[in-house]
């Protein structure tokens, strides 16, 4: 039977013996240790990407894409769309890809053997007749092509029909169809703002022997008004989660990746939306069908490439050029979406663990990967176990309530800080939130979100990170979408 008081007495035994108790807070300063790191990290970031942001005005962005526009100076690019499952919205998709604009583009269109009628769709929609395509298959593999189509009414649109392979297989299988000098990247469910590819090709045009990939950024969708295919009005989502990551998506973009731009260490290019040089991408071999990170892997390999041949390189972010994306509206997707996230974080730390602390790779392996460590491998359970032992000492009276309150009192403000200070920047580069209640709404999410919000997505890389120690097989899990029409506003 159980009693209470044994319990009680067993806790006080145990917190009487020294070598416990000296073992305890030599773990909690560990954990408190790994937070300040962690928040010294996010505190290095603001300024960096302040100045990053800060480098050119966005009327002069303006000026230079439609220069390049007009003197068709930008150079072509393919955009591959890998779809599965997309016969409900892939005629609206590719026709607002149709739409960009951009001087030299050619759309290929992957269907990745879906269940539904997306390749009856795409042939009936466009009247595709099958072709010939000579394909470059030397250093990257893929599985059977059931058949390549082109459209005589819109001659710069391929679509190739393929076996199931998952994401990355599809994309490798567009690659193999590609035959100008960049190629973005762009799920079939989302929706690039017209002039994107203009804007993100930029650095390209800039600095074309050295720049090698460039990330745009990727926005939530959900609540805004889409109307042909374009997002026509900003709205906040109504949906409380979606709210909560219009505030992650901000700090994650303008803050992380802006600064790690500035600084030559951008190691993720978000599988939405990215361009690439094809050349580099082909000779890593493409993109890696065997992990969920397919995005950051790609990224650390053609860094790997160029610093193991001393070859000058960079890989840029552009903030202004966006993506838009559905934001999943249910716990159990989101947890689904996060889980995965880590799991591919994990994924490629661990096939890239070589590269850590060697100078060979510079400020990568020295700075770069042994901060991803931190971030996505150590922190999440510091974070978890430093709650639970400030309760623990709470409760044992290890710990005055003063401090107690003290301590827990400045992890919240500094996250409510860094919020603050990402939305500010975000505001001051692009001004999305054009409506008061839709910055005030923001706002107070960047307080909320930090009672609560936070935690659950550590819990959520908790149960990432012990599927990968455990060998569990990669999957994409399942994502259920609303589609653009339902996440419009009349």
């Amino acid at each position: 039977m159980f009693e209470w008081n044994q319990v009680v007495g067993w806790i006080d035994a145990v917190a009487a013996n020294p070598g416990f108790v000296s073992f305890v807070f030599w773990v909690m300063f560990t954990v408190v240790a790994i937070g300040a790191m962690q928040n010294f990290v996010y505190a290095w970031a603001i300024p960096h990407a302040w100045i990053e942001l800060n480098r050119r005005s966005q009327r002069e962005d303006d000026s230079v894409c439609w220069e390049n526009m007009r003197s068709r100076a930008a150079p072509p690019i393919s955009v591959i769309v890998p779809a599965y499952n997309e016969g409900a919205t892939i005629r609206d998709n590719v026709m607002a890809l149709l739409s960009l604009q951009y001087p030299d583009l050619r759309i290929i269109v992957v269907n990745d053997g879906s269940s539904d009628d997306t390749a009856e769709r795409m042939l009936r929609e466009f009247d595709m007749v099958k072709t010939h395509l000579v394909r470059d298959t030397e250093t990257i593999t893929h599985k059977p092509i059931r058949g390549i189509y082109r459209s005589p009414v819109h001659p710069s649109l391929l679509f190739v029909d393929k076996e199931n392979g998952k994401k990355a297989d599809a994309i490798n299988v567009g690659l193999t169809c590609v035959r100008t000098p960049l190629f973005c990247v762009i799920d079939a469910d989302s929706l690039l703002e017209p002039t994107a590819l203009l804007q993100a090709v930029r650095p390209f045009t800039e600095d074309p022997g050295n720049v090698i990939a460039v990330g745009g950024t990727v926005g939530i969708v959900n609540g805004c008004t889409v109307r042909n295919g374009s997002v026509e009005e900003y709205r906040m989502p109504r949906n409380m989660l979606a709210r909560l990551q219009v505030v992650e998506y901000v700090r994650a973009y303008f803050m992380a990746r802006t600064a790690a731009s500035r600084k030559g260490s951008l190691l993720l290019i978000s599988g939405a939306f990215g361009i690439f040089r094809r050349d580099i991408a082909v000779a890593v071999g493409g993109y890696d069908t065997t992990t969920v990170g397919e995005d950051m892997e790609l990224v650390i390999r053609m860094h790997r490439h160029m610093l193991e041949h001393d070859a000058p390189y960079t890989i840029r972010y552009v903030p202004e050029p966006v993506c838009w994306t559905e934001a999943p509206e249910d716990f159990r997707f989101l947890s689904n979406q996060r889980t995965r996230w880590q799991r591919g974080a994990l994924e490629c730390l661990s096939r890239h663990r070589d590269m850590i602390f060697r100078p060979r790779y510079k400020r990568l392996g020295m700075v770069t990967l042994p901060t991803c460590v931190l971030v996505d491998l150590i922190s999440p359970v510091a974070e978890i176990l430093g709650y639970i032992l400030l309760v623990v000492f709470l409760i044992l009276g290890w710990l005055d309530p003063a401090i107690f309150m003290a301590v827990t009192g400045f992890i919240f403000s500094f996250g409510v800080l860094l919020s603050i200070l990402c939305l500010a920047l975000e505001q001051d580069e692009i001004r999305r939130f054009s409506r008061p209640r839709d910055l005030l709404a923001v706002l107070g999410l960047a307080v909320f979100e930090n009672f609560g919000y936070r935690q659950l997505n550590s819990l959520w890389r908790m149960k990432g990170l012990l599927q990968h120690f455990r060998g569990m097989t990669p999957s994409w899990g399942a994502m259920e979408r609303k589609g653009f029409a339902a996440s419009s506003e009349t």
